[in-house]
């Protein structure tokens, strides 16, 4: 008998945003180790902007009254080919709360706004050493496709 999960999804309000940045800073420690942008206020603004934006879904999974993780995905067009696709640009997820089934509310979540939406191809980005990130990715089907490289030219290689 399966336990019923102590949490759940809504889709981002307006006072989940300074919660939201804390995380956003959280994911920005990880993905810009050398230089993370942590201002809730710089966030709090960009996630207004998300809020307006109506190619865009953010969820939010709530336990207790508390936020415990998020999730938001935006509609984007390749230029070239012009192709619609779903750009899946963050998750969270507490620490308190990892392993209890809330990434993958969040990523069903984001997939079936993808469905309804009438996009067929997601995409994520990610740090090529985030392990944790890449192992979630892996076991809802994303599969690598790019890689990405970087050569600082003022001597500081980032490798």
């Amino acid at each position: 008998m399966s336990e019923k999960p102590n949490f759940r999804l809504r889709p981002l309000e307006e006072k989940d945003l300074e919660t939201v940045a804390v995380f956003e800073g959280e994911i920005a420690k990880i993905s810009f180790p050398d230089d993370p942008i942590t201002d809730t206020r710089f966030y709090v603004k960009k996630l207004r902007q998300l809020l307006a934006n109506k190619d865009a879904a953010a969820f939010v999974a709530e336990s207790g009254g508390e936020l415990v993780g998020w999730a938001n995905v935006s509609q984007r067009q390749n230029f070239i080919t012009k192709e619609k696709y779903a750009d899946f640009h963050s998750i969270y997820v507490a620490p308190s709360q990892r392993g209890g089934g809330v990434v993958s509310a969040l990523v069903n979540a984001v997939f079936d706004h993808c469905r309804k939406q009438g996009l067929d191809k997601v995409v994520f980005r990610t740090r090529a050493d985030n392990e944790r990130m890449k192992s979630v990715l892996a076991r809802v089907g994303f599969l690598p496709t790019q890689i990405y490289y970087e050569k600082a030219l003022d001597g500081k290689d980032k490798g």
